[in-house]
């Protein structure tokens, strides 16, 4: 993941105490899962794709402090900083791809069976070409890859002004291959979430 300060890093000010969140958590979760809803897309029948914004990131730092009782504020800049690389740029999408096999006994086996999956994911848009998946290698073992990764996707200009006219998300790995159209709802999510990372 990055380390450079992000120009659209979620601020300290926006971080509530533990307190304050505890009182506000339900109105903070029920936004957040509604950006996460129209943000999240299954891909095939055993992966989702969760695009990430300032307020799903924000939602998750909230939670990792309230679920590890953290508290002093150098320990919460620590998990502002790691959390807010999560975000997307003016120039990329950012998400988390959640691989969910029911059969606990085979999980393993299947993650096994996808490695190498980095190099087969993709957004491909009309008439805009191709933004390939950059995944974190820390995820990535020589044996499997973890069931959760982070993923980007550099956009150009000319795939950003194309997003709304339509983009889909590719797998095309031996073990694994499906594609789907991003609705429209999800598209004009993303594209305003470009936007916001522009400000």
């Amino acid at each position: 993941m990055r380390s450079e300060r992000r120009k659209n890093q979620i601020a300290r000010e926006e971080i509530l105490d533990l307190g304050v969140y505890e009182r506000s958590r339900d109105n903070i979760r029920a936004r957040a899962m509604t950006a996460r809803g129209v943000r999240r897309i299954d891909v095939g029948p055993n992966a989702t794709l969760a695009f990430e914004n300032h307020e799903t990131v924000r939602y998750q730092i909230h939670e990792m402090l309230r679920a590890e009782r953290i508290a002093k504020d150098a320990d919460v800049q620590h998990e502002v900083e790691t959390y807010s690389d999560l975000l997307p740029s003016s120039d990329e999408l950012s998400g988390t791809l959640m691989f969910e096999f029911p059969d606990a006994d085979a999980r393993a086996m299947h993650l096994s069976d996808l490695i190498g999956f980095e190099n087969h994911f993709r957004l491909e848009f009309d008439s805009a070409g191709v933004s390939k998946a950059f995944f974190d290698r820390r995820q990535i073992d020589s044996d499997r890859i973890s069931a959760v990764q982070f993923v980007r996707f550099p956009i150009t200009e000319m795939q950003r002004k194309a997003l709304m006219r339509g983009a889909r998300i590719v797998a095309d790995h031996p073990r694994y291959s499906f594609s789907i159209q991003l609705p429209e709802t999800l598209r004009r999510a993303l594209a305003a979430d470009l936007e916001a990372a522009d400000v």
